[in-house]
């Protein structure tokens, strides 16, 4: 009984302990917030605004370094934007795109089943963007990760 209670008044010691570091500790960083951008129109003209606030807020930011990146699920009509046949029509959108994500500010990501409906091969798509099997349930677990609407 004596060894159960010892052990029991360390293990709370110590958990004090690390608790009142991690409180005063000037290293201590919280837990990073994550972010999923809510396309609704599937336009790029939304991309396009959803792109450019994102741009407002790493310049409103003193270190946007620590930040995940904004999860930007395409698996509509605005991913067409995106294809290189398209670039001179989309040019500042896929301009705008191709700088967040250099500064790892956003991370696009295509639907590959929207691809295939489509016509689309992944040579026609920026070297900037990811694929994904299915949009839709990509985004399903980047909010059950805990990303929040963007």
């Amino acid at each position: 009984m004596r060894v159960l209670i010892s052990l029991l008044l360390s293990f709370l010691l110590l958990t004090s302990h690390s608790q009142a570091q991690s409180v005063f500790n000037p290293q201590f960083s919280p837990v990073k917030k994550r972010y999923l951008a809510e396309i609704r129109l599937h336009t790029p003209m939304e991309i396009e605004n959803l792109l450019e606030r994102a741009s407002s807020l790493v310049e409103s930011a003193e270190d946007f370094r620590g930040f995940e990146p904004i999860a930007v699920v395409l698996h509509g009509s605005e991913a067409d934007a995106f294809r290189s046949g398209n670039y001179q029509r989309y040019r500042k959108l896929i301009d705008l795109a191709a700088r967040l994500d250099a500064f790892n500010v956003i991370d696009v990501k295509i639907c590959e089943t929207w691809m295939r409906m489509n016509n689309v091969s992944r040579a026609e798509l920026p070297a900037f963007v990811d694929t994904v099997p299915f949009g839709p349930a990509e985004s399903r677990i980047l909010r059950r990760q805990g990303y929040e609407a963007f």
